[in-house]
Formats: C-alpha cells, structure tokens, sequence
C-alpha cells in the first residue's frame, strides 16, 4: 500500500459565520433605511406600477430585498449546519461513517454540461458534481482542479447521504 496524503477533509474548509452576519445586518440596515425614509424626507415621493397604482419607493423595495435576503441567509445558514454534521459525524463513532480503500474503477469524468462524475472503489459507486457546492462532501471534479482519476489507489471515508455517498475525507497516493 503506497503513503496516502490528505487531499479533502470536509473540516478544513468551514464555512464563514461572517457573511451570514453581515447579511442579517445588513438586512436590518436596509429595512431601517426605507422606513426612515418613509416617515422623512421620501414620504410624499410616489412611483406609479404598471397597473396604474401609486406607492412609495422605499416601501415597494422592502418586500423583495426581504424575500432576496431570506434565501441568501437560509444559503449561508444551510452551509453551516451542513459543515457542522460533517463535523460531528467525523468526531463520532457513528455507524453511519463508512471507510473504503482500493483503486479507482468505472470512472466517468464529468462533462462540460455539470452533469457530474461518478466511479466505483471496492464496488461501491461514488457521485459527485462541481455544481452541488451546497451538499456535503467532496464535490472538485477533474475539470475544476479535482484528483478523481482513474486507477489512482485512495482512502476515502464516507456516509450515505440519501441518494449518494457523501465524501466526507479523501486520501490519495
């Protein structure tokens, strides 16, 4: 068996609480900033929609930067509480977490579209896509920098996540 070096580990790379602060202040701010308007200087200032309706700017802006904010925040929140499993299932002794050793078989690279790679260690197949940034695990196709290749001898340890297997570390000769 050849030395394995650590390519991924799903803890190296948590996720940053910083934006999703930012986000909620800003949020606050912006929301802030339209009912001052609202109540001050912009209160008269009307804008007509398309159905002949009048409204105030600043309170027509609130509902879809709330809505925008909402699904940025619940982005930023999903990836934390994903890193934060990952964490804790790493840390534990669950049977969940799986560890597979051998070569690389049935690789199928990923094509330009996104439509994902998948190969098979020991038999047991393994699908990733650049494009699934937001699940867990490894997910750096060939295309975009990724090791994945075939007959390269890995480690890999991972838990089943539904309708694949999550690669939640990555070890290669």
């Amino acid at each position: 068996m050849p030395p394995l070096y650590t390519v991924y580990n799903t803890l190296d790379n948590p996720p940053s609480t910083s934006s999703l602060t930012m986000g909620y202040i800003f949020l606050v701010l912006f929301v802030c900033f339209c009912i001052a308007m609202y109540f001050g200087i912009g209160r008269n200032l009307k804008m007509t929609l398309r159905g002949g309706l009048k409204v105030n700017p600043f309170l027509a802006a609130i509902p879809p930067v709330v809505i925008f904010s909402f699904f940025y925040l619940n982005t930023e929140k999903l990836k934390i509480d994903v890193y934060q499993h990952d964490k804790t299932l790493l840390n534990s002794n669950s049977r969940e977490l799986k560890t597979v050793a051998g070569t690389i078989k049935d690789y199928y690279p990923e094509s330009k579209e996104g439509h994902g790679e998948e190969f098979t260690v020991q038999g047991i197949l393994f699908h990733y896509s650049h494009f699934e940034e937001g699940r867990s695990g490894y997910h750096q196709t060939f295309l975009y920098g990724g090791v994945i290749r075939q007959n390269l001898y890995v480690k890999i340890t991972y838990y089943n996540d539904g309708d694949r297997n999550a690669i939640l570390k990555l070890e290669t000769e």
